[in-house]
């Protein structure tokens, strides 16, 4: 299988359109706060990953023990690494580390930021103000990517904060001829339509079962066993 590919697919594109806005909007006028979320398994922390290598967009993932100090210690490691400023452990109190982060994304006003699993920001009212602060005080674009109730819940935690984001999208079920490029993009072996319906009956629309499902079939050894019947027996 062919791995690290952007493949365009209507999420990947209208997720783009989101990240463009953002870059392109009156800066002084309007902030740049986005949001992408939906349901597992179609491609958000795909997007998110391949799209910051590309650009050179600082990526960070929230984990269930993030803290808001933990979360700037890392965002100023990503900042200094990524604007060339050399390695870096921040040391001081969590606000002086998000002066810090704030200083360094003034100087660099076409700054990306995109902060992946934010549902995990939702516990700690301090880390999604401070989140919300650096959109407010600096021009850079800070892109959340969440679960499908991700905008509902930041609608309910705090609709000052709801209404600064200017930009949202919902990822939505692959379409059919979304994961016909996908597979005839990251699979290696000849793709024919058997192949393409294949991966679509068993994924229907989920990238994350479809890559499942065209992993096994260029790694099976049993050449005899009809695909189907083969998709079916490990499902089960």
């Amino acid at each position: 299988m062919e791995q690290g590919q952007l493949i365009q697919t209507v999420n990947v594109i209208r997720a783009q359109q989101c990240i463009d806005f953002l870059l392109t909007r009156p800066k002084q006028e309007i902030v740049g706060l986005g949001m992408l979320y939906g349901k597992p398994g179609l491609g958000k922390t795909t997007f998110a990953t391949r799209t910051a290598f590309r650009n050179g967009y600082t990526y960070l993932r929230l984990e269930a023990t993030s803290t808001p100090k933990t979360f700037a210690k890392e965002l100023l490691s990503n900042l200094y690494r990524n604007y060339g400023y050399g390695d870096y452990i921040p040391h001081g109190s969590t606000n002086t580390l998000f002066k810090q982060c704030v200083q360094v994304l003034c100087e660099q006003q076409d700054a990306v930021i995109i902060i992946d699993e934010i549902d995990y920001a939702f516990r700690y009212y301090q880390l999604l103000g401070s989140i919300r602060d650096l959109a407010d005080e600096t021009l850079a674009v800070i892109l959340l990517i969440g679960m499908q109730e991700a905008k509902d819940k930041l609608s309910r935690i705090d609709s000052h904060y709801f209404d600064r984001c200017n930009y949202f999208y919902e990822f939505q079920d692959n379409t059919r001829e979304d994961i016909m490029k996908v597979t005839r993009k990251v699979m290696t072996d000849p793709v024919d339509k058997t192949t393409i319906d294949l991966v679509w009956n068993y994924s229907r629309g989920n990238l994350r079962q479809a890559m499942k499902v065209m992993h096994m079939l260029e790694t099976r050894t049993d050449k005899e066993t009809p695909l189907s019947e083969l998709v079916l027996r490990e499902a089960l």
